[in-house]
């Protein structure tokens, strides 16, 4: 009958509805995901930002940023997905994917880090990444005497420090797919 039929629609346009607004996208521009990634972990995302490094070692890792700002989003190309283009660091970038945690750093995960550095040294062939450790929010004085990896340690320290105490998050958006823009 003609009210069955309407019922089974109203209810098929209602799970639509439903299920539509659960997988919702979230646009975010560069600075709002530093402040709101915490609370958009495993939701999709939308981030349109321009291109400010690609990892040169894989080509997997991209940072996102907006000309004159500081802030930067770190981008992981997703499973099955091809390496980002290197030629392509200064173009406009938008980006889809999931927001994930990265890495949590406390003074325990600092503890393990310093005491594996200390008992192995400086790796050969280890490379700091400038724009990771921007993207990261921390700054490295240049100390030649230094191993870098302590730098890096010492730094985060200090970071922890400012914020009270409170562990460092960092966030990434899990690509599932990109443009180029311009």
């Amino acid at each position: 009958t003609k009210s069955k039929a309407m019922k089974k629609l109203l209810l098929f346009v209602f799970a639509a509805l439903f299920m539509t607004s659960c997988n919702k996208t979230t646009v975010v521009s560069v600075e709002e995901f530093a402040t709101k990634a915490g609370d958009l972990v495993d939701q999709t995302v939308i981030v349109e930002g321009v291109a400010k490094h690609i990892c040169s070692n894989s080509g997997r890792k991209l940072f996102l940023s907006t000309p004159g700002k500081e802030q930067l989003v770190t981008v992981f190309t997703g499973e099955g997905m091809d390496p980002f283009d290197r030629t392509t660091t200064g173009k406009t970038y938008k980006v889809t994917g999931k927001v994930a945690i990265t890495v949590t750093i406390d003074e325990a995960y600092l503890n393990e880090w310093e005491q594996e550095v200390r008992e192995s040294g400086l790796k050969e062939g280890t490379h700091i990444c400038e724009t990771e450790q921007q993207a990261a929010g921390i700054d490295l004085k240049e100390n030649l005497d230094e191993n870098p990896q302590m730098q890096q340690i010492k730094a985060y320290r200090e970071k922890i420090a400012q914020n009270g105490g409170k562990p460092i998050v960092q966030y990434h958006v899990e690509c599932s797919e990109f443009e180029v823009v311009e």
